[in-house]
């Protein structure tokens, strides 16, 4: 990756005004109320080596980060088969606001745009997926880089499983509270209603949806499936596929989808390297339900193990997450009201 140097220098010009395409005015679009320093600190990316391929931002879900989600998992098969990737890592494991986490993604995608040349094939799980798409909807300048976008597992409209009945809490107001987050992935929520309203695919984008039956925290998945967009609307830049659909007999679960099992990885690189989004006999069809889970084939480098040892001082360092336990969901940021 370029040096912090390079990184402020773009970013500065990012926030200028100069899009990566010239024709974006980043500073008609809401302003970042995050301090650039922590933006750019969030992302990491492998060297831009191959422009034969879109660069590929993937987004971590709700109480994990970016390094210890995927690399050991979809990072370094990515770069097997020869993508750039990046990860980037939003603040206090998803339990805060969740306008805030988007801060992150729009960022992301402005720089990888700008110092790639290229339009970026993002992969999401859970709010890493649901969540960016407060990003596209609400930034043009991060719509606009985005070419592919595969949502595993992501609470498009809610969760019938968000907490806010919790028995911590009651009539009268909050006992101890809930992070922030949990109250934005209630379906009847201010951000859900916001974040869908109007055009639920927005930009010149590429939507795969995949879902499964066996998701204890995304749920409805049937018969009409949260983590769908544009559901029965024959949306031609929309694949929603819930995985019992195509193997029946495939047990994966809310975690597994977005980090081992082979069909859903397989699906997600259909839909970043073809036009469209992802067609599931042009993955591999009925054959993927045969396919051995991720992580036996992962070659992990070498220094792998020291990586996410490096890992441990700075948890300790920053401490436990924050987390913003709050009575209520967090208001709707002007720009969205």
């Amino acid at each position: 990756m370029r040096s912090r140097r390079m990184a402020a220098v773009l970013a500065a010009a990012l926030i200028a005004g100069c899009g990566s395409d010239g024709d974006t005015d980043i500073a008609a679009e809401p302003r970042l109320e995050t301090e650039p320093a922590l933006l750019d600190a969030a992302l990491e990316c492998t060297p831009f080596e191959h422009p034969d391929k879109p660069p590929v931002l993937l987004v971590h879900g709700t109480v994990t980060h970016g390094q210890e989600q995927y690399n050991w998992t979809y990072k370094p098969l990515l770069i097997e088969r020869g993508f750039d990737v990046c990860t980037v890592t939003y603040p206090d494991r998803g339990f805060g606001d969740q306008q805030i986490a988007a801060e992150y993604v729009v960022h992301a995608l402005r720089r990888i745009r700008s110092e790639s040349g290229r339009k970026v094939a993002m992969i999401g799980h859970s709010q890493g997926a649901s969540m960016p798409r407060w990003a596209i909807k609400w930034w043009p300048s991060a719509r606009d880089a985005v070419e592919d976008f595969v949502l595993l597992a992501g609470p498009n409209h809610g969760t019938t499983v968000a907490a806010t009945d919790n028995p911590l809490t009651g009539s009268g107001g909050a006992v101890l509270g809930l992070p922030a987050a949990f109250y934005q992935f209630a379906p009847e929520s201010q951000f859900v209603a916001a974040v869908n309203a109007g055009d639920e695919t927005p930009g010149d984008i590429d939507y795969t949806n995949i879902y499964t039956l066996f998701d204890e925290l995304v749920q409805p998945a049937q018969p009409v499936p949260t983590a769908a967009l544009d559901y029965g609307q024959d949306n031609p830049k929309v694949t929603n596929l819930l995985l019992q659909d195509l193997c029946p007999l495939l047990v994966v679960d809310h975690l597994t989808i977005g980090l081992t099992d082979r069909a859903t990885f397989e699906l997600a690189i259909d839909a970043i390297t073809h036009p469209g989004p992802a067609d599931v006999e042009r993955a591999g069809g009925a054959a993927l339900c045969n396919a051995l889970p991720l992580v036996p084939g992962v070659v992990l480098p070498p220094t792998f193990l020291l990586e996410l040892l490096a890992l441990l001082p700075v948890e300790i360092e920053t401490g436990l997450p924050e987390l913003h336990l709050v009575s209520e969901e967090p208001p709707l940021k002007p720009y969205a009201q």
